[in-house]
């Protein structure tokens, strides 16, 4: 795969993913979760290896790649609420992260996309998240 078709399939992951997380909408809620130094703040590593625990959580056989079959598992155990169907849009958010098209996605593919869902999330580019760049529960909590 040439360095612009990856690159095009990274950002294109990683607008996919923003855009889950923000009809998710997780705000307050992750940050407490992700800030593990409770600074207010959450820094590319807390983001990183907070997004890490999904990847591991998905991961079932535990040989550092999610197939699509691991995903398509993951997505057949919810229910049909609108948690599930969010959760959905983030499981086929995952599977644009495919950056050389082997149906699933390594270590280094879920890091890239979660590096560049990070960029899209840091508005002001100061290389954190604070609560008013993440997206908010329903009702502005």
């Amino acid at each position: 795969m040439s360095k612009m078709r990856l690159f095009s399939a990274v950002v294109i992951a990683a607008a996919a993913l923003t855009s889950a997380v923000h009809a998710q909408g997780w705000g307050g809620g992750m940050l407490a979760r992700y800030d593990a130094d409770k600074d207010g703040k959450v820094s590319l590593a807390e983001y990183e290896a907070g997004r890490q625990m999904m990847f591991g959580r998905v991961d079932a056989d535990g040989n550092g790649a999610i197939s699509f079959a691991e995903i398509d598992a993951v997505a057949q155990k919810m229910g049909n609420d609108q948690r599930a169907a969010m959760m959905q849009k983030r499981l086929d958010a995952l599977k644009a992260a495919d950056a050389n098209g082997d149906q699933a996605i390594s270590a280094d593919e879920y890091k890239a996309a979660v590096d560049a869902e990070f960029t899209a999330l840091d508005k002001n580019a100061d290389g954190f998240l604070t609560e008013d760049e993440m997206p908010q529960m329903g009702g502005g909590h």
